[in-house]
C-alpha cells in the first residue's frame, strides 16, 4: 500500500557540493513531519502545511527564515497551498515579517472569500489570523535572514489514505530580486497544481515556469494516461524546449505513484509511502 504518502523537494538550483547533504537532511525531516501527520489521521492539507512550515522555519532552504533577501536586503515571501479535492487554493505574495507564509496561504483559502493577497495587505491578514487564534506565533517580530544554500522554491505533495491530494510551494524568490517581484510560486498552475487525480510542485526560474504553466501541464500529462515519472520528464522537456531555462518538478497521483525531474545541478527529494513509512531520497544530482 502506497498511501498515505508525501513527496517533498528542497529546491532545484546550483547547489554547492557541501550543501547538498544539508538540503537532503532538512527535506527528509520535513517529509517525516508531513508523513507523521498523515499516519496520525491528519488530512493531506494538514500534512502539506506542516511539512512546508518546517522548511520555512529551518533556515536552511530558500523559503521563510532561510530566504534570499531582495535588492534592499528585505525578505519578501511567496507561498501557495492547494486542496486538490475541491480545486481550492490560497496564495500570498511579497509578504514581509511572516516566517510561515504557507499558514497564511491556508488561512486565505479557508477563512476569506478571496484567494490571493500581496504585500502590506497580506500582512494585515496575517495579523488578523493571529488575533483570531487560527494559528499561534512562535515569536513576535521581524524574521531574521538565515543562510540559503543556493536552491530555489521548496514544495511538497501530500496524499492521505483516501487519495485526497494537497500541494504547496514556498519561496523567498531569486537572489537580490527587485523589490516587489513575484515569481511562479503563488501562481495556481505554475508553482504548483493539484486536483482530484494528481498534484505537482515546481521549482526554478519563475518567469519561465509561468510562461508554460509547468505544474498544470505536467498534471495534464498524467490525466491523459502518462505515468507520473514519465510525465515529470515530459514536463521538463517541454519547459526546456519552450524556454531554454532551468527548473525541477515533483509529481504524485491519487494512487501514490510519484515522479520527479530536473535539469538543475541538484534538487533534494524525499518520498515516504504507506503505513510502513517506506522512504526514498535522492539529490537528483546531474
Amino acid at each position: 500500500m502506497q498511501l498515505p504518502m508525501i513527496i517533498v523537494h528542497g529546491g532545484a538550483g546550483k547547489w554547492r557540493d557541501e550543501r547538498i547533504p544539508v538540503g537532503m537532511e532538512f527535506v527528509e525531516r520535513a517529509a517525516e513531519i508531513g508523513h507523521g501527520v498523515l499516519l496520525n489521521g491528519g488530512s493531506a492539507i494538514d500534512a502539506a502545511e506542516a511539512c512546508t512550515a518546517f522548511m520555512e522555519s529551518c533556515g536552511e532552504l530558500n523559503c521563510g527564515r532561510g530566504s534570499y533577501p531582495n535588492e534592499d536586503g528585505v525578505l519578501e515571501l511567496d507561498a501557495m497551498i492547494i486542496d486538490g479535492k475541491n480545486l481550492d487554493f490560497g496564495s500570498v505574495a511579497a509578504v514581509k515579517d511572516v516566517e510561515n507564509p504557507i499558514s497564511l496561504a491556508r488561512y486565505i483559502m479557508e477563512k476569506t472569500k478571496y484567494k490571493f493577497f500581496a504585500g502590506i495587505n497580506a500582512k494585515r491578514l496575517y495579523n488578523e489570523m493571529i488575533a483570531s487564534g487560527y494559528r499561534e506565533e512562535k515569536e513576535t517580530g521581524v524574521i531574521k535572514p538565515s543562510f540559503s544554500p543556493g536552491s530555489d522554491t521548496v514544495g511538497c505533495i501530500a496524499i492521505d489514505s483516501e487519495g485526497n491530494i494537497a500541494a504547496t510551494s514556498s519561496t523567498g524568490g531569486i537572489k537580490k530580486k527587485t523589490a516587489g517581484r513575484i515569481g511562479d510560486s503563488p501562481v495556481m498552475g505554475s508553482g504548483a497544481y493539484a486536483n482530484d487525480e494528481c498534484g505537482a510542485s515546481a521549482t526554478g526560474w519563475g518567469e519561465h515556469i509561468m510562461r508554460v504553466v509547468l505544474s498544470r501541464m505536467t498534471v495534464l500529462y498524467v490525466e491523459e494516461g502518462t505515468d507520473p515519472m514519465t510525465a515529470a520528464q515530459k514536463g521538463m522537456d517541454m519547459f526546456v524546449e519552450k524556454t531554454g531555462s532551468e527548473a525541477g518538478i515533483i509529481v504524485a497521483d491519487k494512487t501514490g505513484r510519484i515522479g520527479f525531474a530536473t535539469n538543475a545541478k541538484a534538487m533534494p527529494v524525499t518520498v515516504i509511502q504507506g503505513p510502513s513509512a517506506k522512504k526514498m531520497s535522492t539529490s537528483c544530482q546531474q
